[in-house]
């Protein structure tokens, strides 16, 4: 599952490069897309056209959206007639309300870095710019309604910002209705640290750690993704786990919501059938 870093440019080659959030481009953990050339016809409902991994040729792309950004990805190969297989779910944009309807981009250094440009509804084309970014993917399912209630959609996380140590425990709240959320979280093999972390888009949040005490600096701790709905931000999460990060549970609260309960899962990855 490959998670990038995203920058937009609007305005000419020499304008600045903005804050374009985290997404999740691909499948493979080992191996990263070079190239996604997409389009949509009905708004960001849909996506369509092909991508090509690493070492490989060609292979077409349908997407679905659900949730805020989220997408429900199939890959085909071997001709229009052939079967398209589950290629995961990716996170494709970083504002609420407005979709991308165009993603054209290429990499010359194997998947490690994105360029081109992308479309978001009602404007013209945008530069981007990606890097592969440490951190989590989770598949979320949510409870409300009682333990005998079926679990529903949550969709797609990301969570932490450090190569090969997992998040443990998370416990935040939020006193200005989810723009901003404060608390504690913990990293295996570690005790609990600071947390802070303001929302910049849609679900997107820039997080900050201390540790030290509480005179100690803050420090970057990365573009998180928390929530799966379009203006209805998270106002409290606290989540533990038992297997030292694969799967996380608790509960959660939305703006103007009860407490509900939330599983987490680190994404699984996808290979070619």
């Amino acid at each position: 599952m490959a998670l990038y870093q995203v920058e937009n440019q609007w305005g000419g080659n020499s304008a600045p490069w903005h804050e374009g959030g985290k997404w999740i481009i691909g499948s493979r953990d080992n191996q990263n897309p070079i190239a996604v050339d997409l389009q949509s016809f009905d708004g960001g409902k849909t996506l369509k056209g092909t991508m090509s991994y690493e070492g490989e040729g060609v292979i077409s792309v349908r997407a679905t959206r659900h949730g805020c950004n989220n997408y429900r990805v199939e890959n085909q190969w071997g001709g229009s007639d052939a079967q398209w297989h589950d290629a995961g779910q990716w996170i494709l944009g970083f504002r609420a309300d407005q979709s991308i309807i165009a993603l054209s981009v290429k990499s010359t250094d194997g998947g490690n870095t994105l360029s081109g440009t992308t479309t978001y509804e009602s404007e013209g084309a945008i530069g981007f710019n990606a890097s592969r970014a440490p951190g989590e993917a989770f598949t979320v399912v949510n409870q409300w309604g009682g333990s005998q209630e079926p679990w529903r959609e949550g969709g797609t996380w990301v969570l932490g910002s450090r190569l090969d140590q997992a998040v443990i425990a998370i416990d935040v709240q939020s006193n200005d209705n989810g723009k901003t959320l404060t608390g504690t979280m913990t990293y295996a093999n570690e005790g609990a640290i600071g947390f802070k972390a303001s929302l910049i888009g849609a679900n997107n949040y820039k997080v900050q750690n201390q540790w030290g005490g509480s005179s100690a600096p803050w420090q970057p701790a990365g573009i998180w993704v928390i929530g799966y709905r379009n203006n209805q931000p998270v106002t409290a999460l606290s989540l533990l786990t038992d297997d030292q990060g694969e799967t996380l549970s608790g509960e959660m609260t939305y703006l103007n919501e009860g407490s509900i309960a939330i599983s987490a899962s680190v994404v699984g990855e996808t290979e070619p059938a």
